[in-house]
């Protein structure tokens, strides 16, 4: 098998199969990138996200003892499924399994190869339960992607929204009163509470009150990446609603740990250097990323999470 074997840099190839980068011909044909316009030029910014890929594709690796029965056996088979995944959001598990299936493969092993597509491509982890106890007081449980459901209705069940009172109204008073008062810093001052990352997108914000624990989701570039991807063109397949994309970031750069307030700054750089966060999460980006009239976001993905950190408050 060659996924743990290749020293390569995958960024730019990871590009290629997410968010369709078009490499250069020098790159192409295996000669150092010399265009600037070419995003293999800037995919070192991708690095962290780059870290997660090869934990996800050695975890993958190490899971299974007969080689002839894996799905994947090079970075190339899991880029190019993971390219199927994007372009046939509307098939079911089973479907997606019967696209990147190879003679003698393992029937279990479908199982975790288009787990590991999915993962890459959306960061979120379809073969576990994910049980949120607001959710089941509500009827309302996150479950894993079963066999013979359509991806695309996977993740919309994953990601409801809501209206909320405050937090969908960013020119409101209340909403800006309450940004006042979700800085990380007041809440690891006033609820004691620690942060722990996660690289599961539909974790971000969710409180673990037993621990006292706030999970972020802190690979802010490749939101960044989504976001640049879908800025110019609608139409662009974009698997993550951009909403919620904008809301993730917003609510770490804008709200948890604004970048303006040296407090907050200092926070954020101490997390980075003791929890391993993605360091790009300290780099603002706003021309490049957002569109007019996304100055200000309004919340209806993650507004209930932030009501509640409000109201432990």
């Amino acid at each position: 098998m060659q996924l743990s074997n290749s020293n390569n840099d995958l960024l730019p190839g990871l590009g290629r199969a997410i968010w369709s980068w078009q490499l250069c011909g020098d790159y192409q044909c295996g000669s150092p990138c010399k265009s600037e316009v070419c995003p293999a030029h800037n995919a070192g910014r991708l690095r962290r996200f780059g870290q997660f890929y090869r934990a996800a594709v050695s975890s993958y690796e190490e899971n299974h003892t007969l080689p002839d029965e894996i799905v994947f056996r090079e970075h190339e088979d899991v880029f190019q499924a993971v390219i199927l995944l994007q372009q046939n959001p509307g098939k079911t598990r089973l479907e997606i399994g019967n696209l990147i299936k190879r003679d003698g493969t393992n029937p279990g092993d479908l199982f975790k190869a288009t787990d590991l597509a999915a993962k890459i491509l959306t960061m979120v982890n379809c073969s576990t339960s994910y049980l949120s106890s607001d959710r089941l007081e509500k009827g309302n449980s996150r479950m894993h992607w079963k066999d013979g459901i359509a991806f695309d209705t996977y993740l919309r069940g994953l990601f409801p929204t809501e209206e909320h009172p405050v937090f969908s109204y960013p020119d409101g008073e209340a909403f800006a009163d309450a940004k006042g008062e979700l800085l990380g810093r007041k809440l690891k001052k006033h609820l004691n509470l620690t942060f722990r990352p996660t690289h599961d997108i539909r974790n971000h914000l969710r409180l673990d009150r037993r621990d006292n624990v706030l999970e972020i989701y802190h690979y802010t570039s490749f939101v960044k990446e989504h976001l640049r991807l879908s800025k110019q063109d609608d139409t662009t397949s974009n698997i993550l609603p951009r909403q919620l994309l904008l809301e993730v970031l917003d609510s770490l750069q804008g709200i948890l740990f604004p970048l303006s307030d040296p407090k907050s700054r200092k926070l954020l750089q101490s997390l980075v250097a003791t929890c391993s966060l993605d360091p790009d999460i300290l780099h603002f980006e706003f021309s490049s990323i957002r569109r007019q009239g996304e100055e200000s976001i309004h919340y209806v993905y993650l507004a209930d999470r932030l009501s509640e950190l409000y109201n432990e408050l």
